[in-house]
């Protein structure tokens, strides 16, 4: 039996001319959306056959869309066979050629899609991976300033803390010069009752030689001179000071009982101001151990205020180092928070140029198979 001609025709193996777009017209630029990494980039889906068409072939024909293992030549050669064996179609539906070249379509399509939805995850999971380092900053951003607001409440506190002991010094150090000046003046008020007591000693002697009668002459009479004029600043009765040049004239061997009655008193005299003198001196020793004694103590004292502030200038100086390294710390994290912030921003815009574009691929594969359908 002869073959029938449908069958005949369909044994032929035609060569299908590349065809242009109807009305020979040069196909439009449209809207491009932007994507980061390739530069991909994919024209707005057209709704009439010609346009879908069009989307088809640009697809095929766009080497940012990356196809692995399908070579640009092959994808060349699909795109040229795209433009006549999907615009013609035989009455029986699609023809073998026409079933296999659009296999190849649809494969080279689910290879650039399944790159595409890499992308688009890869792009996503960037996305998730800045927002935990951002968050991660930012928890450290707080830190770094809750523990700076501390640093700056301890430096102030310590900052107190050292004026208030330098004023504790310089009042430590003034009190100090105080307690010595009284040390001073209570030696010297000492030496000056040291000084009275040895004149008066002297000038008990000097009685007891004129009693004695062991002067000469000559000194006697200056001795006995210069006696009358101290026994008389010490105010004894007149009566006393009346006899008593003719008692120290008299020979010890001749003096009657009225003359050492005389002698006595003067002895008298003598004695109730050497122990006044004594007392004082006394009271007056006295005072200035108490005095040296309470010098000495706030000198000691002193001494460890100025410890003490020596230890609070050093650990102000150490907080005020810290605080620069904190404040240091802050300011790189802040710059990497912003970094972090600027590059999470451009990420995110990243994540939506190829989720967009992966819509846009979509609707290339869904006017494939919109010209399928409709053949």
């Amino acid at each position: 039996m002869a073959p029938s001609p449908v069958a005949a025709k369909s044994r032929v193996k035609r060569r299908w001319p590349v065809l242009v777009p109807p009305g020979g017209q040069k196909r439009a630029k449209h809207d491009d959306t932007p994507v980061a990494g390739g530069g991909v980039r994919l024209s707005t889906v057209g709704t009439t056959p010609e346009a879908k068409l069009r989307d088809v072939v640009e697809a095929l024909l766009n080497e940012a869309l990356e196809s692995p293992g399908i070579p640009m030549v092959a994808r060349k050669m699909l795109a040229d066979g795209a433009k006549p064996w999907l615009r013609n179609v035989t009455e029986n539906g699609l023809h073998e050629v026409q079933v296999r070249l659009l296999h190849q379509i649809r494969e080279t399509f689910r290879t650039i899609a399944a790159g595409m939805d890499s992308n688009v995850e890869d792009s996503n999971k960037a996305v998730e991976i800045r927002v935990s380092e951002l968050m991660r900053l930012e928890a450290q951003l707080q830190g770094a300033s809750n523990v700076l607001a501390q640093e700056d409440a301890q430096l102030e506190a310590r900052k107190k803390k050292r004026w208030k002991a330098d004023d504790e010094v310089q009042r430590s150090q003034a009190a100090d010069k105080e307690l010595k000046e009284r040390e001073k003046a209570r030696a010297k008020d000492v030496q000056v009752l040291q000084n009275e007591s040895s004149y008066y000693f002297a000038i008990e002697e000097g009685f007891k030689q004129l009693v004695e009668g062991t002067c000469t002459i000559d000194d006697n009479t200056i001795t006995c001179d210069e006696f009358m004029r101290e026994l008389q600043k010490l105010g004894p009765e007149a009566a006393l000071l009346a006899a008593l040049p003719t008692v120290l004239a008299s020979k010890p061997e001749d003096r009657t009982s009225f003359d050492l009655r005389v002698i006595d008193g003067v002895k008298d005299v003598l004695r109730k101001t050497m122990d006044t003198v004594e007392c004082k001196l006394k009271a007056t020793k006295e005072a200035a151990d108490n005095v040296k004694h309470e010098a000495f103590a706030h000198a000691a004292a002193s001494v460890k205020l100025c410890t003490d502030l020596d230890n609070d200038i050093r650990e102000l100086q150490l907080a005020e180092e810290l605080r620069k390294d904190r404040a240091a710390d802050l300011a790189s994290l802040k710059i990497q928070t912003e970094d972090c912030r600027k590059l999470l921003g451009v990420g995110m815009q990243t994540s939506e140029a190829s989720k967009s574009i992966r819509e846009n691929f979509s609707d290339v594969q869904d006017s494939l198979e919109s010209l399928v359908s409709a053949a």
